[in-house]
């Protein structure tokens, strides 16, 4: 089988997608918890890869820059009405090691 000219690419923030699964499985998921039913899902759009955005830890510094931005902030709030700042997790890019 050839791999596709332009492939397509599907990302997901991972923390995000695991928070959802977390909640829906009453304990904590991890990547092997993620169904296969929802990778096929996303390959029957046409997807040919899946990027995992945010699966590193994020590092305190990274954290406090975010939660002390004010701008953010009231993003983050007007998105979620019952922000924590543990919900603040820092941006996936800045990754702790």
């Amino acid at each position: 089988m050839n791999a596709p000219r332009y492939p397509l690419l599907y990302q997901i923030n991972t923390r995000v997608w695991l928070t959802w699964l977390s909640q829906t499985l009453g304990r904590t998921a991890t990547l092997d918890d993620i169904p296969d039913a929802e990778l096929d899902r996303v390959a029957a759009m046409g997807f040919d890869w899946i990027w995992l955005l945010s699966v590193w830890r994020t590092g305190p510094a990274a954290q406090q820059v975010s939660r002390a931005n004010p701008e953010w902030r009231h993003e983050f709030e007007e998105t979620l009405r019952d922000l924590r700042e543990e919900d603040i997790a820092g941006s996936g890019f800045a990754i702790a090691g």
